[in-house]
């Protein structure tokens, strides 16, 4: 079985996407607590397990070495395995740690305003898998909606923020590591090494196809806003209490998605090393 690494599942860009916007969210507060269920974190939260499981299914159809019946059974375990009530939990205990009581009375206060509200809607309505392919099916006229627009400019400001693709990247690259490698345990010809190199080689394709996916998640997301309400939304984030909580982004982003794909691997080996194939 020679394994080939090709495309990234649309669902992982969007969970590297939308978690950019997470704190790397250790005792929580009520205050923190809040903060959660008025900003997107919450919605994206429980969002989260559909998110996964569509981004895992995708990811396995994609090597074209597992069965589509299959991959949803596994895409299903994992998905089992992320507990948007853990998230919550986890999120809040961190923002507690990460930000002082100033910032997050400036973050909820910003999200609890109309307008914060409707940016926290918008990210949230992201977070299902459902709008994932009408941002597929919708690209070509979001481009020409924006094209030669200030829109553009405004996503290189949020980018530079939110560090949204370079998240998404990384993201895309360790989820189809571990993936890849699992395939290899079960081929003869192929090494832990051989894939690694196979997944640093496509790492360009990888960041151009993710920084366009990411774009147009973008442009989708906030496509009823004028350009003054993002610019408004850039400046909450670029602020020193705003920059706390996107700050916060890191290493959850990882561990939240690669935790429960480490165990699709696994159970991956198991079925199709005992005759799933």
């Amino acid at each position: 079985m020679r394994q080939t690494v090709s495309g990234v599942s649309t669902p992982f860009i969007m969970i590297g996407l939308l978690f950019s916007l997470m704190g790397q969210l250790a005792q929580a507060s009520p205050l923190a607590e809040s903060v959660v269920e008025v900003s997107p974190l919450g919605a994206i939260a429980e969002q989260s397990p559909a998110m996964l499981r569509t981004g895992i299914r995708d990811g396995l159809v994609g090597t074209g070495q597992v069965d589509p019946f299959l991959a949803e059974t596994i895409a299903g375990i994992g998905s089992r395995a992320f507990s948007p009530k853990q998230i919550k939990v986890q999120l809040a205990e961190d923002l507690a740690e990460d930000l002082d009581n100033t910032q997050l009375e400036a973050v909820r206060d910003w999200y609890d305003a109309p307008l914060g509200q409707r940016f926290a809607r918008a990210e949230s309505r992201a977070a299902s898998p459902d709008q994932w392919e009408a941002i597929r099916a919708s690209a070509p006229a979001l481009r020409q909606q924006f094209e030669g627009s200030g829109r553009q400019q405004l996503f290189a400001r949020y980018d530079r923020v939110t560090a949204a693709s370079a998240t998404a990247v990384e993201t895309a690259m360790a989820v189809q590591l571990e993936l890849a490698e699992s395939l290899a345990s079960l081929s003869a010809e192929d090494t832990v090494e051989s894939i690694q190199a196979q997944i640093e080689d496509n790492r360009p394709a990888i960041e151009r196809q993710v920084n366009e996916q990411v774009y147009l998640a973008f442009l989708s997301m906030y496509q009823s806003f004028p350009d003054k309400d993002l610019e408004t939304y850039l400046q909450f984030l670029e602020s020193p209490s705003g920059q706390a909580y996107i700050d916060s982004a890191g290493d959850a982003v990882r561990d939240a998605i690669m935790e429960p794909v480490g165990n699709v691997g696994n159970q991956l080996v198991r079925l199709l090393g005992s005759g799933g194939r």
